[in-house]
């Protein structure tokens, strides 16, 4: 069982362009809710629209009701012009056509200030609405237009049962045009990475400030490559992997984004420019849904952003390569965006969000238990390494105990659960110690699960076991 995706041609999916794009319009609604009104409800008119017609789901009446928004990345080549885009991206008499590199169904509840967010790998193996087949779900959007996305749509609500509110679309430019208009975006790298196929160069570990070409090189990455122990390791999960990277990326963009100056008039100019150019919109959605939105969220925070990945194996279709969905264990994170309460619902690995750093000095530790957790469905990031000690270690953040228990049940040898309220884009850190002896295909009984310590709830790091330095908190950039 692996979460791998195989084959060796590029996929470029975007999902974090997208929620950027999102929260843009969700900042820029707050910020103009107190003044300037006339001028946002005139720029935010300009926007392309596209004629969907009944197949999206009404508007809840109450402007505090959660509401789902289908957020779709296109590959359309029509912004480039020549010289270095063409180079990056193709132009249209090379890579024509329209598909959906990227499918993101993002729910946000305003009465409660959160949003959850759900990837569609391009490749899941799917029925595609009004036609009898059984194929890769971005097929569902071949062509583009208000055709492929009501297609899509239906498909989405037909396969999961998700409701769909609005629809928003996004192109390539407009990733780069966002991140350059909040003046970059700094990501931590927890050790040297590259892409030769995209450009991606980190030399060195630490925080980097990515600008919009930068971060296209990290995000488009399919051969992502990182040092560990001296030697360039390949990260074998493919969409997978680049899609657990991409949410990190978000968070940390939104983190960004909310930092800066934003009521600054000129970048406020800037990323509603930006949304003009390169963002299509369903035409029931309005300025007047946009301010109501961003007066909801005036204290948005990248960890109140839930994101989830579907658990899905490897399978071959007539020699095709696709991925099937496990659909009993998929069916908790439907129920979060279907609006059943996540918390009846028990915690599964794919709704965690964890690293896995090497405490003892064994080389490729933390690579290895990586990888064995991520084909078990848990949702996993570069590995790194920390300090040594004996005790294997989970430290996890606000709210995620429960998450730090199943993922302790999975291991071997146990760990101690600490509390660190200072994760913010991980729901915990897994430092292997001496005691660790890798990772089990089926986790203990729930009552084998250590306790969650009350006593440590305000704790930033762990107590050192005796003899053992305690692991270094989570980098934040």
């Amino acid at each position: 069982m692996t979460a791998a995706v195989p084959g060796a041609r590029l996929r470029r999916t975007w999902p974090q362009r997208l929620l950027i794009a999102f929260n843009i319009l969700l900042i820029v609604g707050c910020l103009t809710a107190a003044g300037g009104l006339g001028w946002f409800y005139w720029r935010f008119g300009q926007l392309p629209r596209i004629a969907l017609g009944e197949i999206l789901n009404p508007e809840p009446e109450d402007p505090g009701d959660p509401r789902n928004i289908l957020l779709v990345g296109s590959d359309t080549r029509a912004f480039v012009e020549g010289g270095q885009d063409a180079e990056s991206f193709g132009d249209t008499g090379i890579v024509g056509g329209e598909r959906a590199d990227t499918i993101i169904v993002v729910r946000v509840d305003p009465r409660s200030e959160t949003a959850a967010m759900l990837s569609f790998p391009r490749d899941l193996r799917v029925e595609i609405a009004g036609r009898d087949r059984r194929t890769r779900i971005n097929e569902a959007f071949a062509g583009g237009g208000a055709d492929g996305a009501q297609r899509l749509i239906a498909t989405i609500q037909n396969n999961f049962g998700i409701p769909v509110h609005h629809y928003a679309q996004i192109d390539f430019a407009g990733f780069r045009g966002l991140v350059n208009a909040v003046g970059g975006v700094e990501l931590y790298f927890p050790a040297p990475a590259s892409d030769t196929v995209t450009g991606l160069d980190v030399p060195t570990a630490g925080c980097v400030e990515l600008s919009g070409d930068q971060a296209l090189a990290f995000v488009r990455s399919r051969h992502y490559r990182y040092l560990e122990d001296g030697r360039w390791k390949t990260d074998p999960r493919g969409d997978i992997g680049r899609i657990e990277r991409q949410q990190d990326f978000i968070q940390r963009a939104i983190r960004e984004a909310l930092s800066k100056d934003l009521l600054n008039p000129r970048k406020m100019i800037d990323l509603v420019d930006v949304a003009i150019d390169n963002v299509t919109i369903d035409d029931n959605l309005s300025a007047r849904d946009i301010v109501r939105l961003g007066r909801r969220f005036r204290s948005l925070s990248p960890e109140r952003v839930q994101m989830y990945s579907l658990p899905v194996d490897n399978i071959n279709v007539g020699g095709a390569s696709m991925l099937g969905l496990r659909v009993e264990e998929a069916q908790p994170i439907f129920d979060v965006f279907r609006g059943i309460d996540p918390n009846a619902q028990p915690v599964q690995p794919s709704s965690i969000r964890v690293r896995v750093l090497n405490g003892t000095g064994v080389g490729g530790q933390a690579g290895q238990g990586t990888r064995a957790l991520s084909q078990l469905g848990f949702n996993t990031t570069s590995p790194g390494d920390g300090e040594r000690t004996e005790q294997t270690t989970i430290r996890f953040g606000p709210g995620q105990g429960a998450k730090a228990q199943l993922l302790a049940r999975y291991l071997v040898g146990g760990a101690r659960l600490v509390s660190d309220p200072s994760l913010e884009a991980l729901d915990a850190v897994l430092t292997t110690g001496g005691d660790y002896d890798g990772v089990l295909e089926i986790p203990k009984p729930p009552e084998e699960a250590p306790p969650v310590p009350e006593e440590e709830a305000t704790a930033t790091t762990a107590p050192p076991a005796e003899g053992a330095e305690p692991p270094p908190p989570e980098p934040q950039c």
